[in-house]
C-alpha cells in the first residue's frame, strides 16, 4: 500500500507516530530505517510534533542503611509520566553501560536539553571536583533515556595552570537543528592577571565530533561564572558574576550569561533590583546565593530568603519586549521541618520539584516532592532517599541521539 503513496505524504504521516511505534518502524525495511534515523527526519519530528510527552527523571537510593554513600546497587533511576496520573505511571530506568564505564556507577545530570541529558562524574567525587583538578581534563557522555541511547563519550580538553584560569561548561541542543552542543568557557580566576589573558571559548558539535575556538563577541574578561547553568529553549544561560577591583576592594556583580545556540552569540543579562546585588568578596570563596532553572520556556531565577532553606523566591524572565525584567512569581515555603535540599525542576503543569530532607532518629532523609504554589503543600512522589543522592530532572520524549553509534 504504500508504494502508492508520495514519500512527502508518508513522512509527514509518520511524523505524527509516537517513538515506541515508529523506531519499530525502523525494522520493516532498509529504506524506512533510513529515514527515520537521518538527521533530518529526527529534527523535524521534534519541530513539528506537539504531542511528546513529559516525563521526570529521579535518582534515588533503594536503601535507608547507609551512611551518605551508597553501595552501586542500591541507586536507582526511575522515569515518571508527566501528566494526570502524576506521579503514578513510573518506569525503572538504567545509565547506559557505556556511561558507567567512563563515568562510574552513579554519573551525575550536568544539563538537560530537549530530552537529552548530559553526563558527568558523580559530584559526590571530591577528588576529581577538587579545585586543583577542576580545569583538568573531563568526559562527558550524551544520554536519551526515553529511547535508551547514548552518544560516544566526549573529552573536553584542559589545561594545567588552574591558578589563573578556570572553566565551565554548558550543555545545550540547538532547537533549529537539534544538534546537541558543548560550550567550554575558559576565564581568568584571578584579577591580578587579567592584563595579560582573555576569556577563551571553544565549542563541541556532536555533529562534526571535535572542538573548535570560538573568538567572536566571547564574555569580558571580567565576568567570573559559576558552573550552574540550565538551557532554554535555543539559549544556554550561566549564572556569572562582574568583577571589578576599587583600590584594595574586591567587587562582585551578579549577573546571567546568555549564549544563542543558533547565531553562536554571548549576551550579558542585568538583573533587576529584586535580584541585582553588589557586594564585596572577602576572600572565602565563592559567594553566589541564586540558582538557575525553566519553567516552560522560560528562564526562571531561584533566589533564597534571607540565604536559608527555608524559602525561595522564583522569578521569571519576562518575554514582553522589555529587556532584561523579571517578574516575581511565588515563594517557595517548605513546612518547618523541612528544609528545601535543592530545587530540582519544574514539573509541565510549572510546580515546582524540589528536594525537602529532614532529620528523622538522628538520620538525615530526602524526599522528592513536588511544590503546591497555590496552598503551600507539598506532594511526596514516593522515592525517598538517605544522605544527599536525591535529584530529579524534567525532559521530553525525543529521537534526538538516534542515529549515534553510542551504547545502550
Amino acid at each position: 500500500m504504500f508504494d502508492y503513496v508520495p514519500i512527502e505524504i508518508l513522512i509527514e504521516i509518520i511524523k505524527k507516530l509516537p517513538i515506541k511505534p515508529l523506531i519499530q518502524f525502523r525494522t520493516v525495511s532498509k529504506s524506512w530505517n533510513s529515514l527515520i534515523d537521518s538527521s533530518e527526519f529526527i529534527a523535524n519530528y521534534h519541530l513539528n510534533n506537539d504531542q511528546l510527552q513529559h516525563r521526570v527523571l529521579v535518582r534515588y537510593a533503594d536503601s535507608l542503611t547507609y551512611n551518605h554513600y551508597p553501595n552501586d546497587e542500591d541507586v536507582k533511576y526511575v522515569s515518571v509520566v508527566d501528566d494526570d496520573s502524576f506521579p503514578q505511571h513510573k518506569f525503572p530506568i538504567i545509565v547506559p553501560s557505556c556511561a558507567r564505564q567512563q563515568l562510574g556507577k552513579n554519573p551525575s545530570i550536568m544539563g538537560s536539553s530537549q530530552g537529552v541529558l548530559c553526563l558527568c562524574v558523580n559530584f559526590d567525587d571530591l577528588h576529581y571536583w577538587n579545585i586543583n583538578m577542576s580545569d583538568r581534563e573531563k568526559t562527558f557522555v550524551l544520554w536519551n533515556p526515553c529511547i535508551q541511547k547514548s552518544s560516544v563519550s566526549i573529552v573536553v580538553p584542559g589545561h594545567d595552570d588552574w591558578r589563573t584560569f578556570r572553566s565551565v561548561i554548558g550543555f545545550g541542543v540547538c532547537p533549529r537543528t537539534s544538534v546537541p552542543k558543548l560550550v567550554k568557557i575558559t576565564f581568568i580566576s584571578c584579577l591580578q592577571y587579567i592584563e595579560n589573558h582573555t576569556t577563551q571559548v571553544e565549542i563541541y558539535s556532536l555533529s562534526s565530533g571535535s572542538w573548535r575556538s570560538f573568538s567572536m563577541n566571547v564574555p569580558s574578561k571580567s565576568i567570573e561564572l559559576e558552573r550552574n547553568h540550565v538551557c532554554v529553549d535555543k539559549c544556554i544561560y550561566w549564572y556569572a558574576f562582574d568583577r571589578s577591583v576599587t583600590g584594595e576592594t574586591y567587587r562582585k556583580k551578579n549577573l546571567i550569561l546568555a549564549f544563542d545556540l543558533t547565531t553562536e552569540e554571548f549576551t550579558e543579562i542585568d538583573l533587576c533590583d529584586g535580584l541585582k546585588e553588589e557586594y564585596v568578596d572577602k576572600g572565602y570563596g565563592c559567594c553566589g546565593y541564586l540558582s538557575l532553572s525553566k519553567l516552560g520556556t522560560s528562564l526562571v531565577v531561584l533566589q533564597p530568603k534571607d540565604g536559608s532553606y527555608i524559602e525561595h523566591f522564583v522569578w521569571r524572565m519576562n518575554h514582553d519586549g522589555v529587556p532584561n525584567t523579571f517578574t516575581k512569581l511565588f515563594v517557595i515555603k517548605t513546612p518547618c521541618e523541612s528544609q528545601i535540599r535543592h530545587v530540582h525542576d519544574f514539573r509541565k503543569t510549572g510546580k515546582p520539584i524540589i528536594t525537602a530532607g529532614m532529620t528523622i532518629d538522628k538520620e538525615y532523609i530526602q524526599n522528592t516532592v513536588v511544590y503546591e504554589p497555590e496552598s503551600g503543600e507539598i506532594s511526596d512522589i514516593g522515592l525517598t532517599s538517605p544522605g544527599y543522592l536525591c535529584f530529579a530532572k524534567s525532559y521530553i520524549e525525543t529521537l534526538i541521539l538516534l542515529d549515534q553509534r553510542g551504547g545502550e
